[in-house]
């Protein structure tokens, strides 16, 4: 029977140890845990050193995924250094969690069908999920980066890959020599406007994905308006997470790190378990080794509903215009005006209506099929009524419907529907929103002068 030890910095209250079986080999699993000491994980590699088949050191920081010069913690660069010496396989479990965090998101993309499609993703931690960023661009562009106001106190997103690899690069290492975190934290209106400005990007996204390590302290002081019904990505959720998560409305947790075992493991601990099996010498385990395991064992992402149903929303965007006059005297300030102001008037707050650019008329919640499926979505108007369309030429309407589309797309919107009527018949149109291009907004049948009006 091979021996796994997992040597942690977190508390040894977490301690366990068990038998299980993996790859048809018998493995004894051992943590330990050293309340924060150094100096004992260090004693626990010497002691366990040759009589492990591998060393798995949790409770740590890994190294960024987004690699970032002098950005990994002190006691995680102790530890590697320590490791060093060790003649059994040490391993953080970056390498597994590197190549799972890609695994779990084209698995669920594949399974599901358009799951992240325009979704609105923030991340906590651009640094430490940088392979998720990359993988998720493919599905949206609707990417939200805290690391500047959670690592450096600056009230700052970034919102694209693109803009977050540039500050990685550029920007990091200046940073930590500006004490803006510092003064942050020292000065109560800016402290709270930091946690403001954090509470409501947690509002409005739909995924969050939020790092293993220090997990609770990156959602401290989040309640059910911060996390309902929100989808979370992590990895290691613990049975006390899932509880933390449920209790403030999560619909759905995903879990990159697989439950192959009896019990939720770290990644490091699942990828000594590999190396253990497999036989691989120190630093020799690749991403192709891993994938192969990954795909041969079923080593699926963990999909949590702590509602203990199924449950997913889908999102949608409907266009909508003013058919006369009429339907602009809703405002009840222009309403007044009209009464009192000549026929012209009208003509003219026509005009510019046509010439402004789409807005979101309202949203739509609630929606829930017989089946369980639910939708929300939103109703944008473009301002051009039947008579200012038709005297412009076509292409005024395309932009503007165009206009509409990037708007639904930024919004988050699957799918976007236009009203409309053909010659013979009334026709709802819709046209799926690629997180890559905009595509056609209407079928060659519809006459996208005659959309239906809203409510």
């Amino acid at each position: 029977m091979k021996t796994i030890v997992s040597i942690s910095l977190g508390p040894r209250g977490d301690d366990y140890a068990f038998e299980t079986e993996f790859l048809g080999q018998d493995f004894e699993i051992r943590r330990m845990g050293t309340n924060g000491s150094i100096t004992k994980a260090a004693k626990l590699l010497q002691q366990w050193d040759g009589k492990a088949a591998a060393i798995a050191l949790g409770g740590i920081k890994i190294p960024a995924a987004y690699s970032v010069k002098g950005t990994h913690p002190r006691k995680a660069a102790t530890l590697k250094a320590l490791a060093g010496n060790i003649t059994s396989p040490v391993t953080l479990g970056s390498a597994l969690g590197k190549v799972a965090y890609e695994w779990s998101l084209r698995h669920l993309e594949f399974t599901f069908g358009d799951y992240f499609n325009n979704a609105k993703v923030l991340f906590l931690s651009g640094q430490a999920h940088y392979p998720i960023a990359r993988v998720m661009s493919e599905f949206t562009a609707n990417l939200i980066f805290a690391d500047p106001l959670l690592e450096n106190g600056i009230p700052k997103f970034l919102t694209s890959l693109a803009d977050f690899e540039r500050y990685a690069r550029d920007m990091h290492d200046a940073l930590r020599w500006v004490p803006t975190k510092t003064l942050s934290e020292s000065m109560v209106p800016m402290r709270m406007w930091n946690q403001y400005v954090l509470r409501k990007a947690m509002q409005k996204a739909h995924v969050i994905v939020v790092p293993s390590f220090n997990f609770y302290r990156y959602l401290e002081n989040t309640t059910l308006e911060e996390l309902g019904g929100k989808t979370v990505i992590t990895a290691n959720a613990y049975e006390d997470r899932v509880e933390y998560l449920k209790s403030r409305g999560v619909d759905v947790i995903i879990d990159a790190a697989p439950k192959i075992l009896e019990r939720v493991v770290g990644l490091s601990v699942l990828e000594a378990l590999i190396i253990a099996a497999l036989g691989v010498e120190k630093g020799r385990l690749s991403d192709d080794d891993l994938l192969e395991i990954i795909s041969e064992q079923h080593m699926d992402p963990r999909v949590i509903y702590p509602s203990g149903r199924e449950k997913r929303i889908n999102r949608f965007a409907f266009v909508i215009h003013p058919l006369s006059q009429e339907f602009l005297k809703r405002d009840k300030s222009l309403d007044l005006i009209s009464q009192v102001t000549p026929p012209a008037f009208m003509d003219a707050v026509e005009t510019v209506v046509a010439y402004a650019p789409p807005w979101v008329y309202s949203r739509v919640t609630g929606i829930k099929s017989p089946q369980g499926v639910e939708a929300e979505g939103w109703l944008i108007t473009v301002g051009g009524t039947p008579r200012q369309m038709l005297a412009h030429r076509p292409e005024f309407t395309y932009k503007r419907l165009l206009q509409a589309a990037k708007m639904a797309k930024r919004l988050g919107a699957q799918i976007m529907g236009l009203g409309g009527r053909s010659n013979s018949s009334n026709t709802s149109n819709t046209t799926h929103l690629a997180s890559s291009r905009i595509p056609s907004c209407w079928s060659s049948n519809t006459n996208p002068l005659e959309m239906m009006s809203g409510p």
